[in-house]
């Protein structure tokens, strides 16, 4: 039988253990619940008034992966059913028009049809190429009264049920399409594009 001095050590390991497993338990029950990982900020947030984008420079490179499915949805009112994205040489159809693609760009679209678009140049942009772009305008659209600026120089157009808005960024010559005329909301949607396009 051992005596009382050699069991001790024994004894005393055992409490260290049993000590340091409450303390370990108390430690987790007492401490704060953790919280569910919140959601990222709201992207369509800003407004495109409250933003300096005159200032701002775009990469002429893709920029969809930047753009998730809820970015748009949101600024369509509805989930996307259908994204499609598209990089020079590849054959895009947009609306009527089927072309070869000079751009890198991406389009979302509701059930109902409805769509947001965003796409940038490949080719560098100078600043009188630019000008004379802004003042183009693609069949079927009129200029819009008032849009802050989006890049410098800036277009904003109503093309039929959509709002096309395009400015140089830099070298960069970037367009933002969304299904309505809110322009508000059409501003919110281009500062998300430009802003996932930097």
């Amino acid at each position: 039988m051992p005596s009382l001095f050699e069991s001790l050590p024994a004894k005393a390991g055992l409490c260290v253990v049993i000590t340091a497993l409450i303390t370990a338990v108390g430690v987790l029950l007492a401490s704060p619940t953790r919280h569910a990982p919140q959601p990222p900020a709201d992207p369509l947030a800003d407004r495109l008034a409250s933003v300096d984008t005159t200032t701002m420079a775009v990469r002429r490179a893709a920029f969809c992966s930047a753009l998730p499915d809820a970015t748009a949805a949101a600024a369509l009112g509805a989930a996307v059913d259908d994204t499609t994205a598209w990089q020079p040489g590849d054959r895009v159809q947009l609306g009527q028009v089927d072309d070869v693609a000079d751009e890198y760009g991406c389009s979302w679209a509701t059930a109902t049809g409805a769509t947001a678009r965003a796409w940038v140049f490949a080719p560098p942009v100078t600043p009188e190429r630019a000008t004379a772009l802004a003042r183009a305008r693609p069949a079927g659209c009129r200029p819009l009264g008032s849009m802050p600026a989006f890049g410098t120089p800036t277009s904003a157009l109503t093309c039929g049920q959509a709002t096309l808005v395009r400015g140089l960024f830099g070298d960069a010559w970037l367009s933002c399409e969304l299904a309505g005329h809110d322009v508000d909301l059409v501003g919110r949607w281009c500062l998300a594009v430009a802003r996932a396009a930097a």
